[in-house]
């Protein structure tokens, strides 16, 4: 969990269930973080950032705000607050009388991690109304300005009620586009051998028990006379083969050889072969049954499994369904991936992750949060009106098994 340090966390009240979904907690300072006298957000940003990082003994996000006035720019920026306790409103007409009423209205995120400045921030523009009933001399700048939602398209609809929050929710919308990446790199350096993931106790690994060919496996309890083996293709690193719970012909798991808890442990020579195995299931397939396959991973966190009804070895599921699956998880955290070796980023996921290639090939990694099991699954299930096969246990498709394994037996090679 990453921690939003401000001086004043009421202002995120509003924000409260979009920080719950970032995974970001609230907290005042311990102590005054230092206010420097700049006109620039960025110098200020990372004068509290760098102290607060020394405060809390880790990498914390820090805010600054304020009104640029167009007549004054880049004045007050991070001075508002100071500026206007002087002023008052009284000194705010005096000194826009005559100029123009245009300000932009600035909320800036930053995070001091690995010795520089990551920054985020939100722009709104508008003017100052200064026709409005006043309170009192002390009124906040902010109380007075108009957002001009004409000029910012991408603000109308927004679910912000209150003008003067519009950029604080402009702020939190980009940083959202990399806090994912951000809780990853901000986590802290890992300890011990995550690479090998014993066996809990009471729960031995079924797909070692197989490759193991000891006839005491799952499979072999549930389809070892029809087939006593299913591998469809293995090398030195990886296995390939179809799945129980088979909810259409084509699906195949591909498992590394040696029991790691997930591809985020992968050892990094291993990547490029991977790609290439990958690529090679892939025509197979296409050339079988006409669609591109989605491939997914639910990969646990590294101290924790993913629960009994799954198996923490590693395994990409590989199916040929034409699904589209981002829309159904895009409110989680994610980002986009390239090569598979940038798996490795989540090593560290505090909550796990989902992995996603879809039919077209993009790919993208998802926070695994209170996953459900085989959510994927149930997505993909669902998207075919095949809902009652989404858990294996309850479809287990030994006729869609034997398909898959009839089609593709020694059709797959690197």
């Amino acid at each position: 969990m990453l921690t939003l340090v401000t001086s004043n966390p009421a202002k995120y009240a509003p924000f409260a269930a979009e920080l719950e979904r970032l995974r970001l907690a609230v907290e005042p300072p311990v102590q005054p973080l230092p206010e420097l006298q700049s006109l620039n957000f960025i110098e200020t940003l990372t004068a509290k950032a760098r102290a607060a990082a020394a405060m809390f003994g880790r990498p914390v996000l820090v805010d600054d705000s304020g009104l640029v006035l167009q007549a004054y720019a880049p004045f007050p920026g991070p001075l508002t607050s100071t500026i206007l306790r002087g002023l008052g409103t009284t000194g705010l007409r005096r000194l826009l009388a005559g100029a123009s009423d245009r300000v932009v209205m600035e909320c800036h995120l930053g995070c001091w991690l690995n010795g520089a400045l990551r920054n985020w921030s939100g722009a709104v523009p508008g003017r100052i109304d200064l026709s409005r009933q006043l309170r009192d001399e002390q009124m906040p700048l902010s109380d007075l300005f108009v957002p001009d939602l004409s000029e910012a398209p991408g603000l109308k609809g927004s679910s912000v009620e209150q003008p003067q929050l519009l950029h604080r929710a402009c702020a939190l919308a980009a940083l959202e586009k990399n806090i994912f990446e951000l809780h990853l790199e901000a986590a802290p350096p890992e300890t011990g051998d995550v690479t090998a993931c014993a066996t809990r106790a009471g729960h031995d690994c079924p797909f070692c028990a197989e490759f193991e060919n000891d006839g005491l496996g799952i499979y072999a309890s549930m389809m070892g006379k029809r087939l006593p083996s299913r591998v469809l293709y293995e090398d030195e690193h990886f296995i390939v083969m179809p799945p129980l719970g088979e909810f259409i012909q084509g699906g195949l798991l591909l498992l590394t050889r040696e029991h790691i808890l997930s591809f985020a442990q992968l050892p990094p020579a291993q990547f490029e072969h991977l790609e290439r195995l990958l690529q090679a299931i892939q025509q197979a397939l296409v050339k079988r049954w006409g669609v591109a396959p989605l491939i997914f991973e639910h990969g646990p966190a590294p101290d924790s499994g993913k629960g009994v009804c799954c198996v923490d070895h590693a395994h990409l599921n590989i199916f040929p369904a034409p699904v589209c699956i981002h829309p159904h998880l895009a409110e989680r955290m994610n980002f986009p991936l390239g090569p598979l070796s940038e798996l490795a980023k989540l090593r560290r996921a505090e909550f796990g992750y989902l992995f996603v290639q879809e039919n077209d090939g993009t790919r993208r990694a998802y926070d695994g949060r209170d996953a459900p099991t085989q959510l994927v699954r149930r997505i993909i299930t669902a998207q075919l009106g095949l809902p009652e096969r989404w858990h294996w246990r309850d479809y287990i498709g030994k006729e869609e098994l034997l398909a898959t394994y009839n089609a593709l037996k020694g059709r797959i090679r690197l």
